[in-house]
C-alpha cells in the first residue's frame, strides 16, 4: 500500500484528523482512495460539512465529485451550496440535465449532483449499488472526472441505516477503492448506535446539533468527534464548529494543535527568519544575579532575549502597562525599528482588524477581539493560528504576539479555561519561536497576577507618577537574572 496524506481546504479539519485524511492505493493500477462516513442528527450540518469536504477533496485531486442525492433533491443542494460559499466558492453545483461542457466560472471542482434511484420502497438496499454505477457513468458521459463519491444521506427511513447489512456496507467500500474515489457517505443518527457503515469505513466523524450549554449558561457550538481514523493519527475532541456564509469552519480543541502530525501555522521553525538582533527595547539601570558568589552564571545574559522568552509584564497603572508591553521587542539593540507585525490579542475589543498591507517590510498590528464573552477558548485559539499562517504565507514577520489587558477576564469567561487557552497559545509560539507578551494591570491586593506562571521573564512596573516615565524591574525565572530598567 502506498499511503498518500491529502491536506483538506476546511479550517480546523486538518488539525483534527493529524495533518489531512490518509488515502491508500489498495489495488494496483488505481488511484488513492478512503471511506469516510459523517453521521449525526437531523440538522447537525451534515450536507454542508459533506459538500465542502467533497469539494475540497475535489480540488485536492484535481478532478470532480459524483454527488448522490437520496432525499435531497440537486437544485435544494445546489442552493444551499451557492449560498452559504457564495463569497469564496472554488467549486460549481451542477444539477441534471448534465451536459458536456468545461469549468463553469473558473471553478477547479464541479459537483454533479442527481437523485439515485433507488426503486419502491423496500427495494432501496439491492438498488444502491446500481444507483451509484449509473451516476458515476453520467458523470462521465458529462466530461466529468469523478474523484470524490458522496451518498447523502443513509437514514433508517430508506432501509440504508442501522438495518442495512454489513454486506452492502463492504460492498460499496469495495466499489470505491476499485475506482480509486473517495468515498463520503452522510449517515442520519438519531442516537449513538452504530451501523455496518460505522465498521465499514476509514474514518468516522460524528456532529452534533447546536444547543443550550446550561453548565456554563450560554449558547454552545456544534460539535464534531472523530471516532475513528484508521491510518492515521487524530485528536477525538469534541470539537466544535460552525456554519455561516462562509462555510463550515472548525475550532480544534487546544490538544489537536499539538498532536503529531499537526502542521505548524509558520512552517518549520529551524527555517523561520526572525528579526535580528531584536533587543527588549528598555534601558537596563543595573544587573544583579541571584548567584552564590555575585557573578553572573556563565551564559546569562546570552540566554535571557526577547526572541526566547514569554515574558508577564503587570503593574498598576493601565496606561504605562500597555505602552510597555507593547513597546517590548519593537527595537534592535541598534536602536532601530524591528520591521514587523504584531498579532494583538486584545481584551478590550470585541471585533477583529486584519492587518490590510502586510508587504515585507512591514509593520502595523493585526488585532483579535477577545472581548466577545460568547467567542470560546476554541476560537481564539484558531484566530490566532489563522493570523500566524497568513501572515507567514505573505512573508511578513511576526514581531511578537500581544496578549491583554488580562484584567478583563472575569468578562471573557472562567479563568479555568482562560488560563488553558493561554497555556495552550504559550505552547503554540514556543514551537515557532515567536515571542509573546502577557500584559495585566493589577489592583492593590493582588500584586503578583497568576500570568507569572506562564512566563520566563516577568517586568514589574514602578508605581509612578502619571508623567514620570514608566520604570520598572525585569526578572528572569529561568536564570535569577534581575535588572532594574527604564523604558528607551
Amino acid at each position: 500500500m502506498n499511503p498518500r496524506l491529502i491536506p483538506v481546504d476546511i479550517p480546523g479539519l486538518d488539525l483534527a484528523l493529524g495533518g489531512g485524511i490518509w488515502a491508500v492505493r489498495r489495488l494496483p493500477d488505481t488511484h488513492e482512495s478512503a471511506n469516510l462516513l459523517i453521521r449525526g442528527p437531523p440538522g447537525s450540518g451534515k450536507t454542508v460539512f459533506g459538500t465542502q469536504l467533497a469539494g475540497a477533496l475535489g480540488r485536492a485531486l484535481g478532478g470532480d465529485v459524483a454527488y448522490g442525492c437520496v432525499e435531497l433533491l440537486p437544485v435544494e443542494l445546489q442552493a444551499q451550496y451557492n449560498n452559504l460559499r457564495r463569497a469564496q466558492a472554488r467549486e460549481s453545483v451542477v444539477v441534471p440535465p448534465f451536459e458536456a461542457a468545461g469549468r463553469a466560472n473558473g471553478a477547479d471542482c464541479r459537483i454533479f449532483a442527481d437523485l439515485l434511484d433507488l426503486g419502491r420502497s423496500g427495494q432501496e438496499q439491492e438498488r444502491l449499488g446500481p444507483a451509484v454505477l449509473t451516476l458515476l457513468e453520467e458523470v462521465k458521459r458529462a466530461g466529468g472526472n469523478p474523484r470524490v463519491l458522496v451518498v447523502d444521506s443513509l437514514s433508517d427511513g430508506y432501509g440504508l441505516s442501522h438495518s442495512a447489512p454489513r454486506v452492502l456496507a463492504d460492498n460499496l467500500c469495495k466499489l470505491a477503492l476499485e475506482r480509486g474515489l473517495m468515498l463520503i457517505l452522510l449517515e442520519e443518527s438519531a442516537d449513538s448506535r452504530l451501523s455496518a457503515w460505522s465498521f465499514a469505513v476509514d474514518v468516522v466523524m460524528e456532529l452534533s446539533g447546536a444547543g443550550e450549554d446550561r453548565t456554563a449558561g450560554t449558547p454552545s457550538e456544534r460539535r464534531l468527534t472523530v471516532f475513528k481514523n484508521r491510518f492515521g493519527p487524530s485528536d477525538a475532541g469534541p470539537h466544535y464548529f460552525e456554519i455561516s456564509s462562509q462555510g463550515l469552519v472548525l475550532f480544534p480543541r487546544p490538544a489537536a494543535y499539538f498532536l503529531q502530525g499537526a502542521p505548524l501555522p509558520l512552517g518549520s521553525p529551524a527555517t523561520w527568519d526572525a528579526p535580528a538582533e531584536q533587543d527588549w527595547s528598555v534601558v537596563f539601570l543595573d544587573v544583579n544575579y541571584s548567584s552564590i558568589d555575585g557573578r553572573p552564571p556563565r551564559g546569562v545574559q546570552a540566554s535571557v532575549t526577547f526572541r526566547n522568552s514569554i515574558t508577564a509584564a503587570y503593574g498598576r497603572d493601565a496606561s504605562k502597562v500597555f505602552e510597555v508591553a507593547r513597546a517590548l521587542g519593537s527595537k534592535t539593540k541598534g536602536g532601530h525599528r524591528v520591521h514587523g507585525v504584531t498579532v494583538f490579542i486584545n481584551f478590550a475589543q470585541q471585533g477583529d482588524e486584519p492587518v490590510v498591507d502586510v508587504a515585507p517590510p512591514s509593520t502595523g498590528m493585526w488585532t483579535i477581539g477577545a472581548g466577545n464573552p460568547y467567542r470560546s477558548i476554541y476560537q481564539l485559539l484558531a484566530a490566532l493560528r489563522e493570523a500566524l499562517s497568513t501572515l507567514s504565507r505573505r512573508g511578513t514577520v511576526v514581531e511578537k504576539v500581544l496578549i491583554g489587558d488580562l484584567r478583563s477576564v472575569r468578562s471573557f469567561g472562567p479563568q479555568p479555561n482562560l488560563h488553558r487557552l493561554l497555556a495552550a497559545m504559550m505552547v503554540l509560539l514556543r514551537q515557532i519561536r515567536v515571542p509573546a507578551v502577557l500584559f495585566e494591570t493589577t489592583e492593590a491586593d493582588v500584586p503578583r497576577p497568576s500570568i507569572i506562571e506562564l512566563a520566563d521573564v516577568v517586568v514589574e512596573l514602578d508605581n509612578n507618577p502619571p508623567n514620570q516615565r514608566a520604570m520598572g524591574s525585569l526578572t528572569s525565572i529561568r536564570t535569577a537574572w534581575n535588572a532594574r530598567w527604564s523604558l528607551t
